[in-house]
């Protein structure tokens, strides 16, 4: 009785680790595949946007560099003044 409780718990516990990789495998391919998804679609709905803009092509790519080098800016000053924070900080620690 002991060995064929022995060879069910061993059994058992194969089932349970070889679910446990099912499981992490499906997560990871889930995660893949909304990623993909994400990408596809963002690529999709900007070349469409740019496709039936109502603007010329010049004007459109202006307003796009215009914006971008804004969020570049943004992102600058955001970094700049986190900068400063951690700064500030580490002087009121030390």
């Amino acid at each position: 009785m002991a060995v064929r409780a022995k060879a069910l718990r061993a059994t058992s516990e194969q089932l349970e680790e070889r679910a446990a990789r099912l499981l992490q495998e499906a997560r990871e391919r889930n995660i893949l595949t909304f990623a993909i998804t994400a990408v596809s679609g963002f690529t999709l709905g900007l070349l469409t946007g740019i496709l039936f803009a109502p603007a010329s092509g010049h004007e459109t790519r202006h307003r796009m560099s215009d914006r971008a080098s804004g969020m570049v800016s943004s992102v600058r000053e955001m970094a700049r003044r986190r900068a400063r924070e951690v700064s500030e900080k580490a002087e009121e620690i030390a």
